[in-house]
């Protein structure tokens, strides 16, 4: 069984030959910078660190450490930096696309949002407001067919194409202020579905740029957008499933016209309230499975037959201060709650700076080894 039947196995629920693992295929499951090039130095490998997201400081990892670590995946990443940088002001500090500016913290290891160019407007600046242009030429990595079409042909890996920022509700919020965009839904609904109507346009034409260029050499397609911390969700069912499902059901719905593949999402945090809903819109796999935000056993007991689940590495503790010991264990305890079929190891959310390279390696040797 190669890598993409066995990641296939997954996704449809069946049992493959051992636990198919991942790293990078998205740009939350992917390396921070710092992380990443303590495992080039353990694989003595030389290359440029490509960064997939600026702010998050988290890169493209190289095909040489990708087939060292026997990862099941390859990406088709659909941004070039471009798309996200639209103005460097200084070395800590730029705009990005939707004007939002974001600042280096004094660790130097993330970006945070410190200005949200939609807070404080009302509906009439919003009538005003310029968004990005979906369809910009620069805005597309200039070998992204020949690349997922040489990855299709070859057949060996499971193909996942992937958009940063590429939700509904999430993004709105980045441009509004949580607590504003959150008031919003319940005071001041008019704007709330104006810019949530915006952002469905917006998305929906850039997924159509970028699916018309690799959408039919992709397995998988990923869409991330937060609905909750890690004890509960954002906003109450009532008003998820009047004010954002339906503008997400329309939105992965053409992208899945649009597409053969299937569609992976990521939430952060205790989604369990919404997972019915996310299977009713379309959802076939979930990501990234928090530990201590989700109860593995009754989220595969309840959705197993219906979601192949994405993730459950702790990144908070056992990853970056863990021994191998702890990891090993860790790997071995996810896949005994979330196994064998339909499930998909690799860490929650992005590996983080602090991470020593030996875990990150302990992580996917352990599950290599479990055959099922």
């Amino acid at each position: 069984m190669n890598s993409k039947e066995r990641v296939l196995k997954a996704v449809n629920g069946e049992k493959p030959d051992r636990i198919p693992i991942d790293l990078g295929s998205t740009n939350c499951t992917t390396i921070a910078r710092r992380a990443y090039r303590g495992l080039k130095e353990e694989f003595s490998v030389e290359s440029e660190d490509e960064l997939m997201m600026d702010n998050f400081q988290i890169v493209e990892v190289n095909e040489k450490i990708l087939d060292k670590l026997g990862i099941d995946t390859r990406s088709v990443h659909g941004n070039s930096p471009s798309d996200v940088v639209k103005e460097r002001i200084d070395d800590d500090t730029y705009i990005n696309q939707f004007g939002i500016k974001y600042k280096q913290a004094s660790s130097g290891l993330y970006y945070d949002m410190v200005e949200f160019p939609l807070q404080d407007r009302d509906i009439e600046y919003l009538e005003d407001y310029e968004w990005p242009d979906p369809y910009d030429p620069d805005g597309l990595p200039e070998d992204l067919e020949e690349k997922a079409k040489s990855f299709h042909e070859e057949g060996e890996y499971a193909i996942v194409g992937d958009m940063v920022e590429s939700g509904i509700f999430e993004p709105c919020w980045y441009l509004r202020g949580l607590d504003s965009f959150l008031m919003d839904l319940v005071n001041n609904k008019e704007f709330a579905h104006k810019l949530l109507e915006g952002m469905l346009d917006y998305q929906t034409k850039r997924y159509e740029y970028y699916l018309e260029e690799v959408g039919e050499y992709l397995d998988i397609v990923f869409v991330g957008d937060d609905l909750a911390t890690s004890d509960k969700t954002i906003m109450s069912a009532d008003t998820y499933r009047e004010m954002v499902k339906p503008y997400q059901e329309r939105y992965f719905q053409s992208i899945k016209n649009m597409t053969d593949a299937s569609l992976l999402y990521h939430s952060d945090g205790n989604i369990y309230d919404f997972v019915d809903d996310l299977i009713e819109v379309g959802v076939d796999i979930l990501n990234p499975i928090e530990p201590g935000a989700l109860d593995e056993e009754k989220l595969k007991q309840n959705y197993g037959e219906r979601l192949c689940f994405w993730g459950g590495i702790d990144t908070k503790d056992v990853l970056p201060n863990g021994s191998p010991q702890d990891v090993e264990e860790e790997v071995r305890n996810r896949i005994d709650k979330l196994g064998p079929e339909g499930y998909v190891v690799t860490s929650v959310h992005d590996i983080q700076a602090d991470t020593p390279a030996e875990n990150v390696i302990k992580m996917f040797e352990t599950a290599k080894s479990i055959r099922i």
